[in-house]
């Protein structure tokens, strides 16, 4: 054996890779089992291999699993049978020596389960509790760190108190029902800072609503706390959530339709924001007691409103969840919007947020732009002078052609020197002759290699690769609007933008090809002075 592998540190970190990138040295796709399974097999052939191996393949076999199973599938053979649908069913009591065996293994798990499957498998529940009862700390899984839940049967809610840990740092619960969040499970969580005093994640999602009151039972305790997802209903009382003392990120989706309860939330800061909702107005009247600064802020109704509507919660916000220290701002709906004039954003609903020239990222991706013009952008983004991230209305197709054109886009581009990443419609079909003379007068920016262009109008590929090859030179994709909104044209558009593409790169060819011919021919010449 080469004497690297008799360094402990050295085998586990190949052993761990193996997860990673497989037995062949590829990048390993996680949703693909059957890499998975070739990683675990020879990760058990190599703790049989050697005895110095055995204990650091079995660490790394154990660390991860989707559910129970394999545990329970690892006690003797005697003491379990497995039916024609695959359900593992007790046979005889558990002795001491088969608890033995388990904790051999389980006491090597870190992360338990995923988002698609029953943490539990095909275990029979009586299967689950005879083992719990060998449980010496309470617990089936003692070092467990991160736990992914999607629900299992409902007899054996009691049993998700055995998995909670004190070395648990992640805990994520999608409920399958609304029966979920039955009486057990609000009992189970409420003692989680007991149980589970080190969790910095806590994410309870899905589309069922948790009572208030439960979630500040769980939550309120936990010291180490950074990030939490809830769903609550928007009737509830969330003043509480200002006893999340150290909280860094906040997503929240507030669920009904019914007018919401305003309540007083107070925080010095967070870092990411999430709040999503019914729609605007609603959204809108559920935080207008909020006093919540935050570095990065989505807003994501589940249905649109007109644009008014938008610039009045946006108004209603200032000082609520919109102060100085904002410099990424996302504003979204579950829903496309429909194509409706009304819902255009115009100049006057940009005005609530131009104060903010902090601002680094804007994406409004969704909402129709049509109605903004050159001089438009330009006051926009005059405004945030600090922007690399900048996506309107490229998501959708809207009847409504835009006005914004190759010169507006100079002007953002000029204005805001540190763009990296760009999403635009604009009228490609006008191509102002001026223009061609001197592309973008100067205006160059390297940094941006793809651009969403949207259902952006084009009919001469040639003379927009022209334009876009000065302002744009390192292009090297362009996309359209999603296949979802059935733009009509869209092909045909997308292949146009496709040509001006290809122009684009065989003009960088031919730069690239004319500079190597310039330098040896000044190599030439000097040689032969």
């Amino acid at each position: 054996m080469h004497a690297c592998l008799l360094i402990p540190e050295i085998v586990k970190l190949i052993f761990t890779n193996i997860y990673v990138y497989g037995t062949d040295g590829s990048l390993i796709n996680f949703g693909d089992h059957s890499f998975q399974r070739v990683a675990r097999r020879s990760l058990a052939a190599l703790s049989r291999a050697c005895r110095s191996f055995k204990d650091i393949a079995l660490d790394a076999l154990w660390v991860k699993l989707d559910n129970l199973e394999p545990l329970f599938a690892c006690l003797p053979r005697d003491l379990w049978t497995m039916t024609g649908d695959g359900k593992l069913l007790i046979k005889r009591p558990v002795t001491t020596a088969d608890w033995s065996v388990f904790e051999q293994y389980a006491s090597r798990v870190r992360i338990l389960g995923n988002t698609d499957s029953d943490i539990f498998g095909g275990i029979d529940a009586e299967f689950v509790y005879a083992m719990m009862g060998f449980c010496s700390q309470s617990l089936l899984v003692p070092n467990l760190r991160i736990l992914y839940c999607k629900g299992y049967p409902h007899v054996l809610h009691l049993c998700m108190r055995y998995l909670l840990g004190p070395n648990l740092v992640y805990l994520l619960l999608v409920p399958p029902t609304e029966g979920f969040w039955s009486n057990i499970m609000p009992s189970v969580l409420s003692g989680l800072s007991r149980h589970s005093p080190q969790l910095e994640v806590v994410e309870f999602v899905g589309p069922y609503a948790m009572c208030p009151r439960v979630s500040e039972l769980a939550l309120c305790g936990l010291k180490h706390l950074r990030k939490v997802t809830l769903v609550l209903p928007s009737r509830g009382d969330l003043s509480w959530l200002s006893r999340l003392v150290g909280l860094q990120e906040l997503r929240i989706t507030l669920a009904g339709i019914l007018p919401p309860l305003r309540s007083q939330f107070r925080t010095s800061y967070l870092d990411k924001l999430v709040v999503r909702s019914f729609n605007w107005t609603s959204g809108g009247s559920s935080v207008a007691g909020w006093v919540v600064p935050c570095r990065q802020l989505q807003l994501i109704p589940a249905f649109s409103e007109s644009a008014v509507a938008v610039e009045c919660v946006l108004r209603t916000l200032d000082k609520r969840l919109l102060f100085d220290v904002l410099e990424h701002i996302l504003l979204d709906v579950v829903l496309e919007p429909a194509d409706h004039i009304g819902n255009a954003f115009t100049l006057q609903t940009f005005s609530p947020l131009m104060r903010f020239s902090g601002l680094k990222e804007v994406d409004l991706s969704t909402f129709c732009m049509s109605l903004l013009d050159d001089d438009d952008l330009g006051s926009i983004v005059k405004s945030w002078p600090r922007l690399e991230c900048l996506h309107l209305g490229t998501r959708c197709f809207w009847q409504t052609p835009p006005k914004i054109t190759f010169r507006g886009l100079v002007a953002l581009l000029s204005t805001c020197p540190n763009l990296r990443n760009l999403g635009l419609v604009f009228d490609a079909t006008k191509v102002d002759s001026l223009t061609v003379e001197k592309p973008g007068r100067g205006v160059c920016n390297t940094n941006i290699t793809s651009f969403h262009v949207g259902f952006s109008p084009i009919e001469q590929p040639l003379q927009v690769a022209v334009l876009l090859s000065a302002v744009l030179p390192c292009l090297g994709e362009f996309s359209v609007e999603s296949l979802l909104s059935k733009g009509p044209g869209r092909v045909a558009r997308e292949a146009k933008w496709r040509e001006v593409l290809e122009h684009i790169s065989h003009t960088l060819i031919k730069k690239e090809e004319s500079n190597t011919t310039g330098l040896e021919t000044r190599g030439l010449t000097r040689r032969s002075t």
